[in-house]
């Protein structure tokens, strides 16, 4: 059994805070020594659901908001040669692999723990996450451990299972979850005490039913292109149909906020926002000239939510490498292009739009929009706008029943709503349905669905501008599983020697060093060629 280091300093501050009692002059046992035996599953959850939420809304996944033309490096930094030539080695975001796993082991222990104490909730928790975690390794590396995983001393050097193995396997954990979820709820209400410890929902039943189900119907649409799998998931959909609780709708993330302050911030917020002087946290990440050109090309008014008017104006005559397209005062840049900063002066800092959000530092307020919303801003998991995203592809694909215009037009109007588009929910849905009804009105097939000619394709096309800057792992994963739609463009890297996208990232140098013979047995590794196991 292993622990991150934060748990066990937690659980030793919980010690010394608690050992003012009688126990604690027992010279036989020592309180404030955490080992498993006094570690139990409300003291893991808090602290692995929020490594799971900074994970997903800030620090895994930057690269692929560059590679999927949201965002790209100032120009005033050295170029990532590794990373923009697409050339990446089994040492290319390396933590994120043991980083993910040692997560799971969180859980797993958190999972072990319930079951012993019968605390049914936070099995039901830990079997959600469980599940969560492992499909996303599937989604990133194809096979991975699983039966042998995080089973400590047991299997040190776990074998590697099937990705789609993996995938069924987890399908049928999020039902056992479900199960557990639905008992309780038949039970009553879930007791305070342990609803402090749920930092996601607070207890909220309900909620995690309709995260459940949202997470299987997020798997079910990964697989989607494959003809083989189509019983499987009509199998499957008919099973979450049955069960009735539905997704997660309007307003509903699966996001938590365990007390984010000025001075221990919202990691996205600590990353791409305010340092707790009120400075700009960093100069490096910046705008990508393509999807804001998409957004221009389209008149749509989250450009100034997704990304930041420049701070100040370029200077006139001033030399370009590309043309910017209006408005004009906002300003991106093209990925893997080396800037000559002698004959370009203005391609980084100040004169180039940086990530959206408010313009100062502070905590969130009814006002506050863009992705950047204050210190103490909740960090996702998943957002209600890919939730509704995936319902209207399922509408769409006739999977679900309801009218696939209308749910496709909530998941747009959701992205305005996130976004707080005009700084109130009100005026969010106002401001969508002029811009719709505009864009309607000019027969836009990007946005209109009576207009577009692939009424799959429009929904993909906006679940895309949706996700700028917030999962961009699911923005790979639609990629992958479409054929490479949207077409977003290559870097422009000099070094670039593939034509393609990375399909997937390689194992890590540490599983070939300590686990060889379970990673060779999956072969000669490509990330162009070896495919995730949903992909055509």
């Amino acid at each position: 059994m292993k622990l991150s280091n934060k748990f066990l300093l937690t659980v030793l501050l919980i010690g010394v805070l608690s050992s003012c009692n009688e126990d604690f002059f027992d010279i036989n046992s020592d309180p404030n020594n955490a080992v498993e035996g006094n570690i139990t599953a409300d003291l893991v959850l808090p602290q692995a659901l929020l490594n799971t939420a900074t994970r997903f809304s800030n620090s895994s996944f930057r690269t692929l908001n560059f590679w999927f033309g949201y965002w790209c490096p100032g120009g005033d930094f050295a170029p990532g040669t590794e990373e923009e030539s697409y050339n990446i080695s089994s040492t290319f975001n390396a933590g994120l692999f043991s980083g993910i796993m040692d997560n799971l082991n969180d859980y797993n222990f958190a999972e072990r723990k319930a079951t012993e104490t019968g605390t049914d909730f936070y099995l039901a928790i830990a079997k959600t996450m469980k599940a969560h975690g492992f499909t996303t390794l599937v989604d990133i590396y194809n096979n991975v451990p699983y039966t042998e995983a995080l089973k400590g001393l047991e299997f040190v050097r776990p074998k590697y299972d099937d990705g789609k193995f993996v995938y069924e396997e987890s399908m049928k954990e999020l039902d056992n979850a479900m199960a557990l979820f639905q008992k309780l709820k038949a039970a009553g209400t879930i007791a305070p005490a342990t609803s402090s410890v749920d930092v996601m929902f607070g207890g909220n039943v309900d909620l995690w039913m309709k995260f459940v189900n949202t997470l299987k119907l997020r798997l079910l649409i990964h697989q989607s292109a494959r003809a083989d799998r189509q019983s499987y998931i009509t199998a499957e959909i008919a099973k979450i149909v049955s069960q009735g609780s539905g997704f997660l709708g309007s307003g509903q993330d699966a996001a938590l906020n365990p007390g984010f302050t000025a001075d221990k911030p919202n990691a996205f917020y600590a990353s791409f926002g305010f340092t707790l002087a009120g400075t700009q946290a960093t100069t490096f990440y910046r705008a990508n000239k393509f999807a804001m050109d998409e957004l221009k090309g389209d008149r749509d008014p989250r450009l100034g939510y997704f990304y930041k008017p420049i701070a100040q104006a370029l200077p006139a005559g001033a030399a370009e490498p590309f043309p910017t397209i209006a408005p004009v005062e906002y300003r991106g840049n093209e990925y893997g292009r080396a800037i000559d900063n002698t004959t370009y002066k203005h391609q980084g800092g100040n004169f180039v739009s940086s990530i959206g959000g408010i313009a100062t530092a502070g905590p969130v307020a009814a006002s506050s929009f863009g992705l950047i919303k204050g210190y103490n801003m909740t960090a996702w998991i998943m957002t209600s706008v890919e939730s509704m995203f995936l319902q209207a592809e399922a509408i769409q694909r006739g999977w679900l029943a309801g009218d696939k215009e209308a749910a496709y037009k909530a998941a747009v109007k959701e992205s305005f709503r996130w976004l707080n588009v005009d700084k109130s929910q009100s005026a969010a849905d106002a401001a969508f349905e002029k811009w719709y009804a505009q864009e309607d009105e000019l027969n836009n097939v990007n946005v209109s669905y009576t207009d577009a000619t692939d009424k799959l394709k429009v929904v993909l096309f906006q679940k895309y501008m949706a996700l700028n800057g917030t999962l961009p792992l699911e923005t790979w994963t639609d990629y992958r599983r479409n054929g490479a739609y949207p077409a977003v463009p290559l870097s422009i890297n000099t070094s670039r020697t593939s034509p393609i996208i990375p399909v997937r990232f390689l194992y890590p140098q540490r599983e070939y060093d300590l686990n060889e013979a379970n990673v060779v047995a999956n072969g000669t590794i490509s990330q162009f060629t070896s495919k995730i196991w949903w992909m055509n």
